[in-house]
């Protein structure tokens, strides 16, 4: 399966430009011409890891979607803009961007960048999460309980991957709300309640592993190892 990387700018020429250059080098490139139609692409890929993002974009700039998504999501950044001041490069890295490519831009640099950044997000989406008899493989995206693989939703299982994954913080449910379901679902916290109602009965032995923090929202209980 080819490596994803959405690319963010408004520009449609710089957009072609470096899917062009990205889908050369063999990767599945996804263009978005503004930060909300970038959000909602990363909540329909769970294998996004990394984004290239322009600064200056309309409606909501990259700042903001910089913010947004380093809160909510495991994607590596590389802002790429026209301003070349060093307080914006500065700006950048102090708010969490992972790289910062001033326009225009050096090709086979920018390339390499990436998949420096890739390399090290790649691991992170892939790896086997194990904790004691349950497993979790990303590769497969299943879910294994003492060898023997568990019929689980898709919703369930990006319940049970939010959770492991954060562990052992408390979620509220606001924010699984916006992870799960996006952050525009109008539904309400019964919602979140029903399915972690559903998502311990399918864990069997290993459901009171999912920790209810009466007035706040969920956590997973117990040693996660990464393999």
């Amino acid at each position: 399966m080819k490596r994803k990387i959405l690319v963010v700018d408004d520009d449609k020429r710089i957009n072609e430009l470096l899917k062009d250059i990205f889908s050369i080098e063999g990767y599945d490139v996804i263009c978005a011409f503004d930060g909300e139609q970038a959000i909602r692409i990363l909540e329909n890929y769970d294998d996004i890891p990394l984004m290239i993002l322009d600064v200056m974009l309309p409606e909501i700039d990259g700042w903001e979607v910089l913010d947004y998504v380093k809160e909510h999501f495991n994607t590596k950044i590389i802002m790429l803009t026209a301003i070349t001041d060093e307080f914006s490069e500065a700006k950048g890295l102090r708010r969490g961007a992972d790289d910062y490519v001033v326009k225009p831009f050096k090709r086979a640099a920018l390339v390499e960048r990436a998949k420096r950044l890739i390399g090290y997000s790649l691991d992170e989406n892939t790896c086997e999460l194990v904790s004691d008899e349950l497993k979790i493989s990303q590769k497969e995206m299943k879910v294994y309980i003492c060898g023997e693989e568990i019929k689980i939703t898709p919703k369930e299982y990006q319940l049970l991957l939010l959770l492991i994954k954060n562990s052992p913080n408390v979620l509220n449910r606001d924010k699984i709300l916006e992870k799960v379901w996006g952050f525009d679902y109008d539904g309400n916290d019964r919602t979140i309640d029903t399915h972690i109602k559903m998502l311990r009965h399918s864990l069997g032995c290993c459901g009171d592993k999912i920790r209810t923090v009466r007035g706040t929202g969920y956590s997973f209980e117990g040693e996660v190892e990464k393999i």
